[in-house]
């Protein structure tokens, strides 16, 4: 890096008891402790980052849970479920896995379908 002065400044910093040299050292340094704090706010910020989309996705599948929960007792209540809930229970019992697994393929699956407003 590369800093030049004019003489206007070169006198300023003179007056405050501080050669050139001197001046663009700290310069230098102040620029590389302002470059090593940014490096540390982009590491801190992807972690916040991180965390908070395994919260939010840990929260929705809590959520899908407590949906599952309730659509069985609906039907336990012959209320009318979900076809999701329809579907889930056929393919438990064709292919003899738990519900429950079933309930979070579909789930997992539902959230990247695309929706088209044709």
């Amino acid at each position: 890096m590369i800093i030049s002065f004019e003489e206007k400044d070169r006198a300023v910093i003179e007056a405050k008891g501080i050669s050139i040299i001197e001046f663009k050292q700290r310069l230098y340094n102040m620029v590389k402790t302002i470059d090593d704090a940014w490096k540390i706010l982009e590491k801190w910020v992807d972690k916040v980052t991180k965390a908070w989309n395994l919260l939010t996705e840990k929260f929705l599948e809590a959520v899908d849970g407590f949906k599952l929960v309730f659509e069985q007792i609906k039907e336990a209540y012959h209320y009318p479920t979900l076809c999701r809930y329809r579907i889930v229970k056929i393919f438990s019992k064709c292919t003899g896995t738990d519900i429950r697994f079933s309930w979070k393929i579909i789930f997992k699956i539902k959230r990247w379908l695309a929706r088209s407003c044709c």
